[in-house]
């Protein structure tokens, strides 16, 4: 391993596997205030992240934090909509709240930089900022990703939840999701979604660095 590709891997591997387990835990923290104790039963509502491990999405952390790319998953938030008080809508917020917790934390990381500003000329300062700048493009990226309207992503639950309900049997078919996830969004991803993420972590910066000073 070259002193990049370490350097790297600890950039990533940190944010990445707590902002996922942040994502993971507040789907079952809402789910559980909704009425549906699934997640509670099965030890989900906890910020662990060995709780809201999923094994391949785990090897996906690291391989990818070895890269400098960021990507993985954890393990599907569990619910029983039958346990809802109102399944379409409680669905809908179990599943907004997990691109919620990802643009707190990304806000979280630019304040961050500012406590960090009076240590400008310290050795460990460019690391430090540079981990702080990755986690607002990493949640930014998160947010933004899960948030596209198809299955299994969460906002597929949120378009679900808009749409009339002859459409929600397409809408929660995966089927379309999987043909859009791996046709479509290769074509669209270097030219749209990405630079959309990049453009949204900027934005993220420029206001609670310019709002804060």
């Amino acid at each position: 391993m070259t002193p990049e590709k370490i350097q790297s891997f600890l950039i990533f591997f940190p944010i990445l596997l707590i902002s996922i387990a942040i994502h993971e835990f507040a789907h079952c923290w809402v789910t559980d205030r909704l009425g549906d104790d699934t997640p509670r039963r099965e030890g989900r509502v906890t910020l662990n992240p060995l709780a809201h491990l999923d094994p391949i999405g785990t090897i996906m952390i690291v391989v990818s934090s070895y890269f400098g790319i960021g990507f993985g998953w954890g393990k599907a938030s569990p619910f029983n909509p039958d346990n809802f008080r109102n399944p379409a809508r409680d669905r809908m917020l179990t599943a907004i709240a997990g691109p919620i917790s990802n643009v707190l934390q990304s806000i979280a990381w630019a304040s961050i930089i500012l406590l960090l500003i009076p240590f400008v000329n310290e050795g460990w300062f460019d690391f430090a900022q540079s981990l702080c700048v990755m986690g607002v493009r990493i949640n930014i990226s998160l947010a933004i990703f899960n948030l596209l309207p198809v299955y299994p992503l969460d906002g597929h639950h949120i378009l679900s939840w808009l749409a009339p309900p002859s459409w929600r049997p397409v809408i929660d078919n995966p089927i379309w999701g999987f043909v859009f996830l791996f046709i479509v969004f290769n074509r669209v991803a270097d030219g749209v979604i990405i630079p959309v993420m990049r453009a949204a972590g900027n934005a993220v910066m420029f206001m609670v660095l310019g709002f804060i000073q």
